[in-house]
């Protein structure tokens, strides 16, 4: 297992093709938007692909019957020969890569969840959220306040140097001074905008969520690009966002935890 060099990440285009869930996020490592590093069982003719990004999130696909390779993963895993340096979330296509990630969960070196894909629906959404006038306002992110916004879920862990500010869009609610939740991109790709959201503790439970998503929806719409959700199925405050804003869950996927 080798590390691929940068230069040759557009290898990753055609099997990144056949993935049939959402992984923009590895998009983003091609692009440059965010900073990972790729795996590979080859320099010269590479076919099997681990791809983790900086803050974690990551993908195991392409040839899933290369033993050599499969059992080079599974020590890095289990950090056989070296630690690794954070928490891994994995999503693996296709499905034969599962018989290598529950072998960690049943040596209790992983922990199974699921990650949900979502379509949107404009007529669900205008149905069901109406303009009404509310005791708070929204704005456009700066982007002080985009570089600023801290938590789990956060712009500066999707974007990296400038593409934070040339890239990612978002609306935030303001209580008073405050910046209580902002929406933003987290990926952007083929017209495709995914978003990402962060209240502050405080001010969870209020429903400014839902205000600062319809703000960056609202773009979305005005602008030709298609919203995007993904989450875990456990998020329960997400998945339930999603559905109130005309999202439909379309896929449900294993989703690895493997920490260090």
């Amino acid at each position: 297992m080798i590390l691929l060099d940068e230069s040759k990440y557009n290898i990753l285009l055609e099997p990144l093709r056949q993935v049939d869930f959402n992984a923009y996020y590895i998009h983003s490592i091609i692009t440059g938007h965010i900073g990972g590093k790729v795996h590979a069982d080859s320099e010269r003719a590479p076919k099997s692909f681990y791809a983790v990004t900086d803050y974690g999130m990551s993908l195991l696909f392409g040839d899933a019957n290369n033993e050599r390779f499969n059992g080079e993963l599974y020590d890095y895993f289990i950090q056989k020969n070296e630690p690794r340096e954070k928490d891994e979330w994995v999503q693996a296509f296709p499905r034969a890569w599962d018989a290598l990630l529950e072998k960690l969960v049943g040596k209790g070196k992983a922990a199974r969840y699921n990650r949900l894909n979502f379509s949107f629906d404009a007529g669900e959404y205008e149905k069901n959220n109406p303009r009404t006038p509310r005791d708070h306002t929204v704005v456009p992110t700066t982007p002080d306040m985009l570089a600023g916004i801290e938590g789990s879920v956060i712009p500066k862990v999707f974007w990296r140097g400038e593409h934070l500010f040339s890239k990612c869009t978002g609306y935030t609610v303001m209580i008073g001074e405050e910046a209580a939740s902002t929406a933003f991109t987290s990926f952007l790709h083929d017209g495709k905008l995914e978003l990402g959201i962060e209240t502050a503790e405080k001010y969870r439970g209020r429903g400014l969520a839902r205000a600062a998503c319809m703000a960056l929806i609202d773009h979305c719409i005005k602008n030709g690009l298609e919203p995007v959700w993904s989450c875990r199925l456990e998020n329960t405050p997400s998945t339930n966002l999603a559905k109130a804003l005309g999202f439909h869950e379309t896929m449900r996927l294993p989703y690895y935890h493997i920490p260090v």
